[in-house]
């Protein structure tokens, strides 16, 4: 199977350089000194599963590349208006875009641009982390993608997708129900990322605050709430598992918008609590918690000079 990475940083990298490494047609779409690093030196990665580097063409300019059969969309949400333009270029009649970006809403972005019939809407769960141009690093025994058909259907092209994606060192799961899949990441994602940023702390510092984790627990409620609203359905104990699972993880939990903010950079916040204050408004479901982090980290948007 011809595949694009769009979008080659530390996840995108991770799992086209796996695929790559096992034989798939993988081309990563990525820039500057991170493609020269590649191209010079192929790319390294270091993961749970071994180290290992691997030569891969990438470019920046998808004319290069042509149509292929898969693309994976893994660019930060940001840079959608610059990123989403260089899809067409690899598109034909049959070309699948499997999304695994943050958030609910970037399925219906990509459709709003190329319509519904190419967008496999998904997620991802993995720790990875780009430490230097060409370099990736996963650590953890996760590196999972969820994704599904708007209906629900386990489709031929999503059972072709899946069996494509599926190697050691990538878990796969076809959702029947991508809606709901997509909201019950962003309950722990948009909970304890927005919260650890705003209180500029660890996950661990912000639960030993007093009312630390009833703040976690309620952006997550509201989430659940809001979700529901818009048709996602969740195991009546979504908030309980989700918080026992954010205690457990919190002394090596880190935040891709910590992470970010940290760095000056643009912050997913629009598409992480962001979505859940509008979609919540625009469904009239009370968010107090969710747009008092939105509005403490609004002004930080589009990064720190």
């Amino acid at each position: 199977m011809r595949i694009a990475v769009v979008g080659a940083g530390a996840v995108g990298g991770y799992y086209g350089g796996t695929l790559a490494k096992h034989g798939e047609q993988v081309t990563l779409i990525c820039r500057g000194a991170h493609r020269e690093a590649i191209v010079c030196d192929g790319l390294q990665v270091s993961s749970h599963w071994g180290d290992f580097t691997v030569q891969v063409p990438a470019t920046a300019d998808p004319h290069e590349v042509g149509p292929v059969d898969l693309i994976i969309y893994a660019v930060k949400t940001y840079h959608n208006p610059e990123a989403l333009p260089l899809l067409k270029p690899l598109l034909d009649a049959d070309t699948a875009i499997l999304s695994i970006q943050n958030g609910v809403e970037s399925p219906a972005r990509i459709a709003a641009v190329y319509g519904w019939a190419p967008v496999l809407a998904g997620t991802t769960y993995i720790d990875a982390a780009r430490p230097a141009p060409g370099r990736i690093e996963q650590v953890g025994a996760t590196a999972r993608i969820v994704f599904g058909e708007q209906d629900g259907s386990h489709s031929p092209r999503a059972k072709r997708v899946a069996e494509v994606l599926t190697k050691e060192g990538i878990q796969v799961e076809v959702s029947s129900d991508i809606v709901s899949s997509l909201w019950a990441k962003l309950v722990l994602v948009a909970a304890t990322g927005t919260a650890m940023t705003a209180s500029r702390a660890s996950l661990l510092e912000v639960l030993d605050c007093p009312v630390g984790a009833l703040t976690v627990r309620t952006v997550m409620e509201e989430i659940v709430a809001v979700g529901q609203a818009h048709g996602a359905e969740f195991a009546s104990d979504v908030v309980d598992v989700r918080m026992a699972t954010a205690e457990t993880d919190a002394p090596g939990l880190v935040s891709s918008l910590q992470i970010d903010f940290q760095a000056g950079n643009p912050l997913e916040l629009d598409d992480l609590l962001g979505a859940v204050v509008r979609q919540g408004r625009a469904k009239q479901v009370p968010v107090p918690a969710s747009a008092a982090l939105y509005t403490t980290l609004y002004k930080f948007r589009q990064g720190q000079d």
